[in-house]
């Protein structure tokens, strides 16, 4: 069995189970290995912590969270509070209730400010929705890294 094959067999098998923490990590390390683009993916788990299909990947969110936006159903409001209000009604659509959250970009492991403002931003946003976000993450050149409230909270307090 090749390492491809090995891995895809893997794959599989977390999609069906309940996910720890550590098994959540493993799945999503599995599915991204590493950053090759500036990129936000968006995974959601159901009530079991089962991994849905729905999986979206987006490179349309600006830079900083709390850029303003107006839009007509919710009015003015961040950035954040918009992907969040739009990915609690993703969630009801199609029956999830938690939210896995990968940060793609080129470069180190080593955190950088747009990164954690935007989770902390996130975390904040997703707590009107409704909707757990179970965890974050950070995808590098070489891997994946845990992006724990630890991490973002300077950043949170600092909003």
């Amino acid at each position: 069995m090749t390492y491809t094959e090995a891995a895809a067999r893997r794959m599989a098998q977390l999609r069906e189970e309940s996910l720890t923490d550590a098994t959540l990590e493993e799945l999503v390390g599995l599915m991204l290995t590493g950053a090759i683009r500036r990129q936000l993916w968006l995974m959601f788990l159901d009530d079991d912590d089962r991994m849905s299909e729905a999986i979206m990947p987006t490179t349309d969110f600006p830079e900083d969270p709390h850029e303003p936006a107006v839009v007509e159903d919710l009015g003015p409001v961040t950035a954040a509070r918009l992907i969040a209000d739009r990915i609690g009604r993703i969630g009801a659509a199609i029956d999830v209730t938690q939210l896995v959250v990968v940060w793609e970009r080129e470069g180190e492991e080593s955190f950088r400010d747009e990164e954690l403002a935007w989770a902390a931003a996130m975390a904040d946003a997703m707590a009107e929705t409704g909707m757990r976000l179970r965890a974050q993450y950070l995808l590098h050149n070489t891997g994946l890294r845990v992006l724990a409230p630890d991490d973002y909270a300077l950043d949170a307090a600092r909003h």
